[in-house]
């Protein structure tokens, strides 16, 4: 039988107001972070993560720039990676939408009782004159599951 063991969310911004925080290019930020709780887990623990996140972008040259997201266990960009994922972003485009669904399967316990996930996201410019913004909606999800 599966158990829930945690869920949680990190929101940004609910879209409503945007908040226009510009992208350093080629420097992972900081977009989401949780930690879920694990007790008393049975033998296989698994993770089920998604995202929400929409970037505006600007000056973008004829050829396609990408965001690249990336999703690590632990609270810095050098825990271990779990996923990543880019999507390109075409010079028509003034924003985009991107989501993602990912997961983490046979995680060990955490020693301190808390599995913690963060995602980073990467502005990756084609040419130095692009810039990206985050506007909003942001959020990023995660429930942890274990078998009994």
């Amino acid at each position: 039988m599966v158990r829930t063991l945690d869920a949680r969310t990190s929101l940004g911004s609910n879209g409503v107001a945007p908040f226009n925080v510009p992208l350093v290019p080629n420097t992972p930020t900081l977009v989401g972070i949780v930690g879920l709780n694990i007790v008393n887990p049975g033998l296989v623990i698994r993770t089920q993560f998604n995202g929400t996140y929409r970037i505006s972008v600007a000056d973008l040259s004829s050829q396609p720039s990408s965001i690249r997201f990336e999703i690590f266990r632990g609270s810095t960009h050098t825990g271990t990676p779990i996923y990543v994922v880019s999507q390109p972003i075409f010079p028509s485009e003034g924003s985009i939408l991107a989501s993602f669904d990912g997961s983490d399967f046979n995680v060990p316990p955490p020693p301190t009782g808390q599995l913690i996930y963060s995602c980073f996201v990467t502005f990756v410019p084609a040419s130095p004159s692009e810039q990206a913004s985050r506007v909003g909606p942001e959020c990023f999800n995660a429930v942890v599951y274990s078998d009994d």
